[in-house]
């Protein structure tokens, strides 16, 4: 190969440009063998169409050209062309016509010009902005505010409620019927992968993934598809006497002919039969259980809609892997690819769910707005990466570099912001009444960043932002209040904390104590066990921990080269076994052997790629300390000392810069930490900065432990996987805007820590159960 003395990644480069130097021919082939066929792809259609169009409207100066808008959407880059060349040509020749809520004030709409505007200018609506932490206040913020301006007289068909994220939709149609009494008008793209039923798919393709990985079915597996509500209610009518049996086997395993025996007169049966060595019989047994599964929903059309426009779109995806498996080779194409196609489609298609009522409240997505008579407009989820729509994750996964697309004037991310920006616009200047709600607080649903429109609007206008806490109609049922659990400090409970104190804190013991006191009493002070479950991920956490240790020591103390990493590569395998193998007394780690030994393979396998990255991004690493066992006396006034440890999990040097390591094994929703100093009392005492209050406290013994390093402070960072990235760790470094020396953290950090020990050991501070009012 011409290629190879540039090395693996230098060729990989070299074929990348390669195959775009080349690309345009087989472009205008392919072009060219669809135009004598008589078809063509959209944009293409387009762009003949365009120009023809001079041509074409010259000719015939009566003509009418209508434009059906289904959708008030993105429009591609041919199609914004197409209505501009009409505009431009003759104007009265063009028409738009819309086919559902939408009503166009001008063509502007569909013509945005590249001016970005400001968002918000002085404009003369009510405009109210709500800051709210979760769901639950979202939904009963909106339940609220509908309740109030129907009971001041305001038509339901005067609201339009604006939902930024679509999960919210069926919470928020119940309600607004119960305090309405009439059905809202919906216009909403509901995402398949929130339909429940979505599940139940998933579950049966789970179990056939497992079947041909193991040849044979899990029992695990088995229940797990046996329980599904769906299965329970459409298949086995209630009756559980398989599953109770099934719970009841030894083995881990179910063969066929015991499934058979209980099923054999079952439609369920379907599934189990389905041959998994083969992809054109395994699509058509998953075809066969998918019109099973219609036809007993179609028994009541009206209660499971939904389930049934799921069921017919996937049919419809589905019947294009039966083209696919016939031009495939046969051996190539297996159980995981239709999976994986199923996965595509779960990911990226959604279901229109559209019912007309023009006297009810307007429920619809935020690109479908409705441009009428509004008085008030109510929008939900008004989050950065929610509206405006996050770019990447939502429209622009392509193959296609972004200077490729700009160069070919293809649609670039870019082009929409404009877009959104008009359309929020549009919003506000159409409505009296406005109401924008945000959540202050990350989740997986959510980044907790509020809209950039929302800071577009602070910035230009001032606007105080109205933070619900604890509001009066937020629970608006009656509860009876459950007082939380309150221990005074006894004097023999006080000689116990102190004996704790003079044993040893830990950073856990700490953020045990800010997650629930009572729970610290428990453990700590009463010294009882088993007070909550020990779970599977803390199982894992360990033994990942301990196989880390043992693969690195033979590296303490020397630098990381990439043999000590060839040799890591060819071990990992025998002592992850060898450790798993000392571990497996406990039951937790019997029951689910294959699974802890598939996340513990992932993980190492995945932290050695992390270290090799990290070399040939070259980066020298010198390992100092594993397992690290550290402790100080620290005095806290009143004449009181506390013995404070830790265990580091990994201290090294990048290039010269010490590093203090905390692995774990969830995964990371950022990349970056950056901590304000207005922050430090928070991070000593909430339990949402547990793992920073454990990387400060780690630092301030590696102060104490290693005096002749206090000159050259350390940085902290967790090293952790990558969220949205298959195979990926990374290290996530704790920033707090400054570098920290013994001598700052003495003055900004030891003080807050200190305080928060001197309260958990205060005799005058009573032991308070904490409640939990976040979901």
């Amino acid at each position: 190969m011409a290629y190879k003395s540039f090395g693996k990644r230098g060729y990989r480069r070299k074929k990348k440009f390669l195959f775009w130097e080349e690309i345009y021919k087989y472009y205008n082939l392919f072009q060219d063998k669809l135009l004598r066929k008589g078809i063509g792809y959209k944009g293409l259609l387009f762009r003949i169409a365009i120009s023809r169009l001079k041509k074409f409207l010259s000719k015939k100066t009566d003509i009418k050209i209508i434009l059906l808008i289904y959708k008030f959407n993105l429009l591609t880059e041919y199609e914004k062309l197409f209505v501009k060349k009409i505009l431009q040509i003759n104007q009265k020749s063009i028409q738009f016509h819309s086919l559902c809520d939408i009503q166009l004030k001008n063509t502007y709409d569909f013509c945005i010009n590249s001016q970005n505007k400001p968002i918000y200018n002085q404009l003369n609506n009510n405009l109210k902005i709500i800051s709210v932490s979760n769901e639950i206040e979202q939904v009963k913020i909106v339940e609220e505010l509908i309740s109030k301006l129907i009971k001041n007289r305001q038509k339901p068909s005067k609201i339009v409620l604006i939902l930024g994220d679509a999960y919210l939709t069926f919470p928020l149609l119940h309600s607004i019927k119960k305090i309405s009494g009439i059905y809202p008008s919906i216009s909403i793209d509901y995402p398949i992968k929130n339909l429940p039923i979505h599940y139940t798919l998933d579950s049966i393709f789970q179990l056939l993934l497992k079947k041909e990985k193991l040849k044979n079915f899990s029992k695990k597996d088995i229940l797990r598809v046996l329980l599904d509500g769906y299965i329970q209610k459409l298949f086995l009518k209630k009756d559980l006497s398989f599953i109770e049996k099934l719970e009841i086997e030894n083995s881990n395993f179910i063969s066929e002919e015991n499934i058979n025996k209980y099923l054999f007169k079952n439609n369920l049966n379907i599934i189990f039969q389905i041959p998994t060595h083969n992809a054109m019989k395994a699509f058509f047994g998953i075809m066969s259980f998918i019109r099973k599964l219609k036809n007993l929903l179609f028994i009541n059309t009206k209660k499971h809609l939904l389930e049934l426009k799921f069921l017919s779109d996937l049919e419809n995806y589905m019947q294009r892997i039966k083209i696919l498996i016939r031009k495939t080779e046969y051996s190539s194409f297996e159980i995981k690819d239709l999976f994986n196609i199923y996965q595509q489609f779960i990911k990226t298609e959604k279901i229109s769910y559209i019912q007309n009522n023009p006297k009810g409240v307007h429920v619809i997505g935020f690109l479908g707005y409705y441009f009428g008579n509004v008085e008030t407009t109510i929008m939900t989820s008004v989050n950065e990466g929610i509206i405006p729509p996050d770019k990447e994750e939502n429209y622009y996964k392509t193959l296609i570099p972004y200077d490729i697309r700009k160069k070919f004037n293809l649609s670039v991310s870019q082009n929409n912001d404009n877009f959104y920006s008009h359309h929020f616009r549009n919003i506000l200047q159409n409505s009296k009444n406005i109401y924008l709600i945000y959540k202050n607080k990350p989740d997986e649903l959510n980044s907790g960043e509020k809209s950039r429109f929302i800071h577009q609007i602070e910035m230009i206008s001032n606007f105080s932002i109205k933070e619900r806490k604890n509001h009066s109609l937020i629970l608006s049922t009656k509860t009876n209040k459950i007082s939380p659990i309150v221990i005074k400090k006894t004097n023999s409970m006080i000689q116990r904390l102190h004996e704790l104190a003079t044993h040893g804190l830990s950073p856990s013991s700490i953020h045990l104590y800010n997650y629930n006191p009572l729970l610290f009493y428990y453990k700590k002070v009463l010294g009882l066990r088993n007070i909550e479950k020990i779970s599977i991920k803390q199982i894992i956490g360990k033994i990942i921990h301990k196989i880390l240790e043992v693969l690195y020591h033979p590296i303490k103390g020397n630098f990381i080269t990439i043999d000590s990493i060839d040799t890591m590569k060819k071990n990992y395998d025998f002592i992850i076994k060898k450790i798993i193998s000392e571990n497996k007394k406990n039951p937790l780690i019997e029951e689910n052997n294959l699974l802890i030994n598939s996340i513990v393979n992932n993980y190492i396998k995945n932290f050695i790629l992390w270290e090799e990255k990290t070399f040939h991004k070259g980066y020298k690493i010198f390992l100092k300390e594993l397992e690290c066992s550290v402790s100080t006396a620290l005095d806290i006034g009143c004449n009181k000392k506390v013995n404070l440890y830790g265990i580091i999990d990994r201290i090294d040097e990048c290039d010269g810069i010490t590093r203090i390591l905390d692995y774990k094994i969830g995964i990371s929703k950022m990349k970056k930490i950056h901590i304000s100093l207005n922050k430090r009392e928070k991070i000593f005492q909430d339990p949402h900065y547990g793992n920073i209050m454990q990387l400060l406290i780690y630092m301030y013994l590696w102060f104490k432990s290693f005096d002749s390093y206090k000159k050259n402070p350390p940085v902290i960072a967790i090293v952790s996987p990558e969220k949205h990235k298959k195979n990926s760790i990374l290290t996530i470094p704790i920033n707090f805007f400054h570098q920290i020396t013994y001598e700052n953290y003495v003055k900004e950090f030891l003080p807050y820590l200190m305080n928060r020990i001197y309260e958990i050991l205060d005799p005058k501070i009573p032991i308070e159960e904490k409640k939990f009012n976040d979901f």
